[in-house]
């Protein structure tokens, strides 16, 4: 879009990243909310994200999956596996994360994966004003 003055295109810019800020709002809230949790689809994700937060530098992780148990007091509750992963360092020693912590590990990197997902599609809309949105070149009369 070509304007006459420079006023016109800063109008016409900031109206543009308005627009696109409300749009990239939709874009983050649906891509992590629904990008984020099909991303459990792909193997070993979760363990490798529950590693990397909070055994970072670990040369080797073991998982070890659990049976089945009951996620609350109630007997006709739900219920969930248990997962506990064993990291090993350089100097031998190890580091074991509680099924607790490998399960807010996995769902936030999850949910975080989505949301990053959502801001590297919003970036380039709204860089996209300062390129499609500018002034007219001026012709100069030729004598």
């Amino acid at each position: 879009m070509k304007l006459n003055t420079a006023k016109e295109v800063w109008i016409a810019r900031i109206i543009a990243w308005v627009v696109i800020g409300a749009v990239s709002c939709g874009i983050i809230f649906v891509t992590t909310f629904m990008l984020g949790p099909t991303l459990f689809v792909i193997p070993n994700l979760s363990d490798k994200i529950a590693v990397a937060i909070y055994c970072p530098g670990a040369e080797n992780s073991s998982t070890q999956d659990g049976a089945s148990m009951p996620t609350t007091s109630d007997p006709n509750g739900t219920y969930g596996h248990t997962v506990e992963i064993t990291c090993t360092f350089a100097d031998g020693s190890t580091q074991i994360i509680r099924n607790e912590q490998f399960a807010l590990a996995s769902i936030g990197g999850m949910f975080g994966l989505g949301g990053l997902c959502g801001v590297g599609l919003s970036i380039p809309l709204f860089l996209a004003p300062l390129f499609l949105i500018r002034k007219k070149k001026e012709i100069s009369p030729s004598t």
